[in-house]
């Protein structure tokens, strides 16, 4: 049985698409600053240098890869190599599409028959630039290509305005080709903080509207759309990232600030993992089909399971949803994964804190106190790195050492995204256990 131990949300550093349409992030982008973005943007590092610092010894395990650009995701000249440099790991790997560019496609298609089946492709249903282009039995031809050669994949149509007057055909159209109605999908306002729905129709209208497609996606989407997680801890950071290919930026979530760690750098150096815990930097989780049907990053809240959100049984007997996906797709990530203790989720909660400037809590802090009395015992400490958390610790414990003993130095690096670079420089001149401020628990077992 295949057990994702991790997911990533991959970000293809692309812009540039064939299509332009209203409700995307370029068509949004567009909308802003009056014209689209056309660049893709290469990687800075080899695939095969990307590719040894994603294996599944270095992550925990087999894991899913979700690449997805901002235009379309073929166009980025080197996202086949890098997929198949994937699979051949062992990983799954889904890929969204507007279902286009065929050579694509066809590469897929003739993989070997094990690669293939780690392949799940996210056919994007944009009906009204497929139509203005011509280019629908390309779509569909490409769609059937897929489905016979037994890669998994869904077809999934934005729910958006512009596509109202076009429900009729959109679904006589996917009926014949098809033989079922697509999934659907929400469109956002990106533009905005609270990422509310992208419609000018009132919500009952809306849902009314939509909900003829029978769309089990849709229908969670809504159902989850709006509620705030700050009550619960998530382990976005641990179970689920935003991974930057570009960079190598490994993010908890799709801000900035979330950064984890730039894992394409120093790869033999482990990944530490840090959770977002109670503290959600966004207003709701608009990807929630994904976070918690798939990987259950907040294990208390019931949802239904991804391939209940994905599949299709089609009139012929067969299913969008192959047997080794099933498997995937049939369990969470986190039913693959042990969740933190009481005293790590309070930890990794203090260190979040910290870092956006955020009281703590006596909780954290008796919970350090304790750890660095502990770890004084056995080693001389001091911390390295600058910002708030550095002087958090630096204020309260860099003095914390046995007087008349000789301790091994222990330096601590409170700049956690940096660390890796940071451990490189230091051990150039320092004769020290050098570790990550989010290991530091760890260390109370010594």
């Amino acid at each position: 049985m295949y057990r994702i131990k991790r997911f990533f949300d991959c970000q293809v550093p692309v812009n540039k698409c064939n299509f332009e349409c209203d409700y995307c992030t370029v068509g949004q982008w567009r909308k802003v600053n009056g014209e689209s973005p056309t660049q893709y943007t290469p990687f800075k590092y080899s695939v095969e240098h990307m590719a040894n610092a994603l294996t599944p010894e270095r992550l925990g395990g087999i894991c899913a890869f979700n690449l997805c650009g901002n235009g379309e995701t073929f166009l980025h000249p080197q996202i086949l190599e890098f997929a198949v440099a994937l699979l051949k790991q062992g990983h799954f790997v889904s890929i969204v599409t507007n279902g286009t560019v065929s050579s694509a496609i066809d590469s897929l298609c003739e993989l070997s028959e094990d690669l293939r089946s780690h392949v799940f492709i996210k056919f994007s249903f944009h009906y009204i630039e497929l139509k203005k282009k011509n280019l629908l039995r390309r779509y569909f031809e490409n769609v059937e290509k897929a489905h016979k050669s037994g890669m998994s994949l869904t077809v999934e149509l934005v729910a958006s305005d512009s596509n109202v007057e076009y429900i009729e055909e959109i679904k006589d159209i996917c009926l014949k080709n098809l033989g079922v109605l697509c999934h659907l999908t929400d469109p956002r306002l990106n533009t905005a903080s609270d990422i509310r729905h992208l419609t000018d129709m009132p919500m009952e209208e809306h849902l009314k509207i939509w909900s003829q497609f029978e769309s089990a996606l849709f229908d969670y989407r809504q159902a989850t759309w709006g509620d705030n997680r700050e009550k619960y801890f998530c382990y976005g950071g641990v179970w689920s990232f935003n991974l930057a290919l570009g960079s190598g930026k490994l993010k908890q979530c799709y801000r900035n600030s979330d950064t984890v760690q730039f894992i394409f750098e120093n790869t033999d150096e482990p990944i530490h993992y840090l959770p977002r815990g109670h503290h959600c930097s966004f207003a709701h989780c608009f990807n929630s089909h994904v976070f918690d049907c798939l990987c259950g990053v907040i294990p208390e809240i019931k949802s239904p399971y991804y391939i209940e959100l994905r599949n299709r049984k089609l009139p012929d007997g067969t299913e969008w949803i192959k047997d080794a996906y099933k498997e995937v797709y049939g369990r969470r990530v986190c039913e693959n994964n042990d969740e933190y203790s009481a005293q790590e989720k309070i930890f990794a909660d203090g260190i979040i804190s910290l870092f956006n400037e955020i009281d703590s809590g006596n909780d954290f802090e008796r919970l350090v106190d304790d750890v660095m009395d502990k770890v004084s015992k056995v080693y001389d400490i001091s911390f390295y790195g600058e910002g708030l958390i550095n002087d958090w610790f630096e204020r309260k414990y860099n003095e914390k050492k046995i007087n008349g003993k000789e301790l091994e130095k222990l330096v601590i690096v409170t700049n956690y995204a940096d660390f890796a670079q940071i451990k490189a420089k230091l051990q150039e001149t320092e004769k020290a256990k050098i570790i990550s401020i989010v290991d530091l628990m760890t260390l109370q077992g010594e």
